[in-house]
């Protein structure tokens, strides 16, 4: 059924007005739409946690409420920058607990320190149209703005999703000459689109918080080392490192599952490699994938095998007995939530798990030396300090 005469004028009016092109009033139509969170409360919690704990949320959130005030800030995130500054422990035990979603995002940027790394007109710069046109990973980044997460984009408003793909390209491009030594990494894609949605396509702060990943701003990460971009520039040493101390602290924890793996040939690639590379967002709901994120970046990277290793270990019992293929489709379940226990009692977990210096101290010396240019190396990414002091 075709629409009325009133419709047809407006329509009418909207295409033929050269001021304001089909294009530009979807734009702002988005634009507008994004007062409200693109991510629903479904996708920030998981079923069982809304469902049986409204009045913890309202606690919570009236704690962060009189965390943002009490420094009589101006905004909430002066207020959060203040109280992290004044005690930055408490923040990130808060942190860790879980913030309320509207004040996820902030948080992150607080602990990120991306106020302090942030210039004027560096971003814009760099997704200026002539800048674009020269990106050297531009054609690659087209092709897989597209490929990124295309089940949970097919979920959105058509005009929420252009919206998204676009400013998805332009924060891939921008990191991709801001950041040489990554350039354009399979896998960054998930990580910027993930920052994206929780933000609400807040897409110049995703690129600084993204940098501030990069250059390793979180300061309290006992791992001293190069931040995300050892995960995805050449040779993927952080990766390497991450993987040699999870095999190191699940064989100490885990021995039995451990060597059940190793009989049935199921290799880290398959699994712990993936969780790693894209920091779970492949394999986990975003329901779980947010709370993860809000531990990692109270913990740091050690955080990611602390969680690595709660995970395998409550699911422990899933294995028992199972093939390759068994075992193979108890992992792929963890994509649908099956299988998992609730995501509080994986970072409760996580809590207890023992990551020693020694895990990663005794291997270093083998990624030195699986690295052609070792000296360059250790200039860019100062392994030689890399510990994991948790002792």
């Amino acid at each position: 059924m075709g629409c009325g005469s009133e419709c047809s004028l407006q329509c009418s009016k909207t295409s033929n007005n050269p001021l304001n092109p089909p294009k530009a009033t979807a734009k702002k139509e988005a634009e507008k739409m994004l007062l409200k969170p693109i991510l629903t409360e479904r996708e920030l919690f998981c079923n069982t946690f809304l469902m049986s704990n409204s009045d913890a949320i309202k606690r919570n959130t009236k704690e962060w409420e009189k965390l943002v005030k009490s420094s009589r800030a101006t905004s909430v995130e002066e207020g959060m920058r203040n109280h992290f500054a004044v005690n930055p422990s408490d923040f990130l035990i808060r942190l860790k607990h879980g913030p309320p979603p509207k004040y996820r995002w902030t948080a992150w940027k607080t602990v990120l320190q991306v106020s302090s790394i942030r210039t004027a007109n560096t971003y814009q710069s760099l997704i200026a149209p002539s800048k674009k046109a020269e990106a050297k990973w531009a054609n690659s980044i087209k092709a897989d703005v597209h490929r990124t997460f295309p089940d949970k984009l097919a979920t959105l408003e058509p005009n929420i999703k252009e919206l998204t793909i676009q400013k998805l390209e332009n924060v891939l491009i921008a990191v991709s000459q801001y950041c040489p030594e990554i350039g354009y990494c399979q896998g960054v894609n998930y990580v910027v689109c993930f920052m994206l949605l929780v933000s609400n396509l807040q897409e110049e702060e995703v690129f600084w918080s993204f940098v501030a990943l990069v250059s390793n701003r979180l300061v309290h990460d006992p791992i001293n080392v190069c931040g995300i971009e050892g995960l995805y520039s050449e040779r993927f040493p952080q990766l390497e490192l991450l993987l040699l101390g999870f095999n190191a602290a699940f064989e100490e924890a885990e021995m039995e599952l451990k060597e059940q793996f190793v009989k049935i040939e199921y290799p880290d690639i398959i699994w712990v490699h993936k969780w790693i590379f894209v920091l779970f967002l492949l394999s986990f709901q975003f329901c779980y994938c947010v709370r993860f994120w809000d531990y990692m970046i109270a913990h740091g990277f050690s955080g990611v095998i602390k969680l690595s290793l709660a995970i395998v270990s409550l699911t422990k019992d899933k294995y028992e007995g199972k093939t390759f293929t068994g075992c193979n489709e108890v992992m792929s379940s963890f994509r649908e939530g099956k299988n998992l226990p609730d995501v509080e009692e994986i970072i409760r977990v996580a809590e207890r798990m023992r990551v020693t210096s020694d895990m990663v101290r005794k291997e270093e010396s083998e990624v030195l030396e699986s690295v052609a240019d070792e000296a360059a190396v250790q200039k860019t990414y100062k392994f030689k300090a890399a510990r994991f002091l948790l002792e």
